[in-house]
């Protein structure tokens, strides 16, 4: 308990924004390479908003069951912050950063919204996957960004974006216990 305090709210989202940006644009460009998607290739500006969002979204929550309430306001103010910083230095130049960071907040409020219906991060062993939060992000993808509604592709999609949210999971979960 004594080791949690020595590591700030603030801190732990630095820390967390210093990692997060890697998981939705290697999601992006595995979802860019199936023969279905539907968005540009060389860089979707939505399909970019929907990951960050949702990243952004799971490491609050996370941060919120472990840290609370009042700490959790901290680190999300400043994830947003520094996520949004970070991602606009190392923009695309197709992309403009002002333009980036002010949809990503508009973007990231209206997911945050969405997926809070969603209490569950992943169903229990033998739980169908529906009004799970993972599922809900998979499908909010699959809509959006396949030309197809052909449940295969949808697993596709699955396939792709779940190893990379179980990665983020750990590694977020190791940050929020220091």
């Amino acid at each position: 308990m004594f080791f949690k305090s020595k590591v700030s709210a603030e801190q732990k989202a630095e820390m967390v924004a210093s990692y997060l940006p890697s998981f939705p644009i290697s999601n992006a460009n595995k979802l860019a390479n199936l023969a279905n998607f539907s968005g540009v290739p060389e860089g979707d500006f939505e399909l970019l908003l929907e990951l960050f969002s949702f990243y952004m979204h799971f490491a609050n929550r996370m941060a919120f069951r472990e840290l609370g309430a009042e700490p959790c306001n901290r680190f999300s103010y400043r994830l947003i912050v520094t996520v949004a910083n970070r991602v606009a230095v190392s923009l695309n130049k197709d992309f403009s950063s002002v333009q980036f960071i002010a949809e990503l907040k508009d973007k990231y409020n209206q997911r945050e919204d969405y997926y809070a219906n969603f209490r569950k991060f992943a169903p229990d062993p033998g739980e169908p996957q529906r009004n799970t939060l993972f599922w809900e992000f998979a499908h909010v993808i699959f809509n959006g960004f396949m030309n197809s509604r052909d449940t295969a592709d949808l697993v596709m999609v699955v396939n792709i974006l779940a190893p990379e949210v179980a990665e983020f999971s750990e590694e977020t979960n190791k940050v929020l216990k220091t």
